[in-house]
């Protein structure tokens, strides 16, 4: 087999291999195959990202299917998408060793899995939309696994605003394409731009995408969603799956090909503005993982701001949305070994080499989270700060985004004081699987520091006096606050008030639901005409349920008689299915 082929192969195999293994969880007869095999399926997608492909283009799927390119934004996302689902699938089979429902987690998350690399390969408009639509829907499947009425809450809330975010994306996508059935990415970007459409589309783009970032005021569902969905399902919604909404930024916006100052100019502030908001609710939280969640929301303030740059600074956007994959990858890896270390810690315990381990390594992240010197928050940040130079942004910036760290080193001190009391100071047996996958996942997290795939040309800065000091004194800063709040006499004696997870929606459901009341007229009156009208419907079924008896047993004969109308319906879903791949 030529070279170009065994290319090809890999490019399939990275999206097949998890929809083959999907089917296999799914089916009784091959299921306990598919549960052993489906902590390895994004290994594909892990060594096309390590090595190299060619496109693929499949004309006779759906408008003509387009995959793969060998750019930098698409090897990037296939790295860091294939490091965190391969590791938080070895770490979910030891998690959900004694879960009952875990053929329906492997189910929705090999799902979520295929549709979050599909929309990676994808290299035209239609295929990625069917893979992000697939990753959005299928991910639904792990917020709700636990069954729970707060799982259900978050399910509702998650669902709704995917919704909206497909419909205006939708909207965007008609207008982008027009005439022209499927475009290349190639040519997506010198579209909008020369599209007369070009600022509503961008608006779209922006809202439609930044639901599934968690940007300011559309990330009402990432603190609902986390604290229910298991360890290893947050790990892949914040560290991989809020990504491919950046990534949609990167594929659709015009970057470098039009100049939007106004529409930059929002997105720095809102950028801005979600850096320091999701720290400030993130400290009011009292449970680790809805902690994170805010904290997610402040560090996807850093990449809208990146991005509104861009808009702003055409020349200045390759190294911008440089910076914005450096950030993506400390971002992941970093944020997922701290969902991870949430379920690995009450396993372990606190005490013993184990537990010394996991808190060495969440204080760890932590830090990098913060941006400290020498880890890979310090390169995402350094990165960040010279794009922001190169696009002659405002001086007082860097000294915002160094106030913004404050907050995140706060912030990550506030998750290990949720986390580490909490934990039981034994650990339990069989948690040697989720310790060793962990702990890869943080060796793998420091090779890239000393290795990263992007951002190599900053490294040697991290070691030059100035940019150690600017890196050092916002987490001294942020830690000698810490302590001082959190040690303090006062502390002990007053709590700080808890605003609800999803805090948007809260505020909007106290003000307008009341009022909504307020602005109904006749609400009793209303509520017991529907309960007669419950009454009269339910005495009407029992009469027809009492009437029909007699007709069961012969209806039940006349259906037996139709059974050649399956053979005929799935004739038809053949002949459907032949057609579709023409």
């Amino acid at each position: 087999m030529r070279g170009d082929e065994l290319a090809s192969l890999a490019v399939v195999a990275a999206l097949l291999v998890p929809l083959v293994l999907t089917g296999a969880v799914m089916l009784p007869l091959t299921r306990r195959l598919g549960l052993a095999l489906a902590p390895w399926a994004a290994l594909p997608a892990l060594g096309l990202g390590l090595g190299t492909g060619v496109s693929v283009h499949w004309k006779w799927m759906l408008l003509g299917m387009r995959l793969y390119s060998p750019d930098q934004v698409t090897r990037t996302y296939l790295l860091f998408t294939g490091i965190l689902w391969l590791f938080s699938g070895l770490f979910a089979r030891g998690y959900l060793r004694k879960d009952t429902r875990r053929a329906s987690f492997w189910g929705f998350y090999l799902a979520t899995l295929t549709g979050n690399v599909g929309a990676v390969l994808a290299w035209d408009v239609s295929s990625f939309y069917l893979f992000f639509a697939m990753m959005t829907f299928c991910a639904y499947g792990l917020v709700v696994h636990e069954r729970t009425e707060a799982a259900a809450r978050a399910g509702r809330v998650y669902i709704s605003m995917a919704l909206v975010g497909e419909v205006l994306l939708l909207a965007a996508f008609f207008l982008l394409v027009g005439t022209r059935v499927n475009l290349s990415f190639d040519e997506v970007p010198r579209v909008v731009a020369e599209s007369s459409h070009r600022d509503v589309i961008c608006v779209l783009i922006l809202v439609g995408f930044g639901v599934k970032v968690g940007a300011l005021l559309l990330h009402m569902w990432l603190p609902l969603a986390h604290p229910v969905a298991p360890a290893p399902g947050s790990a892949v919604l914040s560290g991989t799956i809020i990504k491919v909404g950046v990534l949609g930024w990167l594929r659709f916006l015009p970057l470098g090909h039009a100049s939007l100052p106004t529409l930059g100019t929002v997105c720095v502030a809102a950028g801005l503005t979600a850096a320091f908001y999701g720290v400030a609710v993130g400290l009011t939280q009292r449970e680790a993982k809805t902690v994170l969640a805010y904290s997610s929301i402040s560090q996807m303030g850093f990449l809208t701001l990146a991005v509104g740059l861009a808009l702003g600074a055409p020349e200045a956007a390759p190294v911008l949305i440089g910076a914005v994959l450096v950030y993506s990858v400390h971002h992941s890896l970093a944020k997922g070994l701290l969902f991870l270390g949430t379920g690995l810690l009450p396993a372990t315990g606190r005490r013993g080499w184990r537990g010394v381990l996991v808190l060495v390594g969440l204080t760890w992240c932590a830090l990098e989270i913060a941006g400290a010197p020498l880890t890979s928050g310090a390169l995402a940040k350094l990165s960040l700060k010279s794009a922001e130079a190169a696009a002659h942004a405002s001086e007082a910036l860097p000294t915002l985004l160094s106030l913004a760290a404050v907050g995140s080193t706060l912030i990550m001190a506030r998750f290990l004081e949720c986390t580490v009391p909490k934990a039981p100071e034994e650990g339990k047996a069989g948690a040697g699987g989720m310790l060793l996958s962990w702990g890869l996942l943080l060796a793998v997290d420091t090779v890239l520091l000393f290795w990263p795939p992007v951002g190599r040309d900053e490294l040697p800065h991290l070691l030059e006096p100035k940019y150690l000091f600017s890196a050092a004194w916002p987490v001294l800063v942020g830690g000698v606050v810490a302590a001082v709040v959190w040690r303090s006499r006062r502390w002990r004696t007053w709590r700080v008030p808890v605003l609800p997870a999803g805090d948007v929606l809260w505020l909007l459901m106290k003000v307008l639901w009341p009022g909504w009341r307020l602005l109904t007229t006749g609400a009793d009156r209303e509520e017991e005409e529907k309960a007669k009208t419950a009454a009269r419907i339910q005495e009407g079924f029992a009469r027809l349920r009492r009437a029909s008896l007699d007709e069961v047993e012969n209806a039940e004969e006349r259906l037996s008689r139709l059974s050649h109308v399956g053979l005929a319906l799935l004739l038809f879903l053949g002949v459907f299915i032949l057609l579709l791949v023409r």
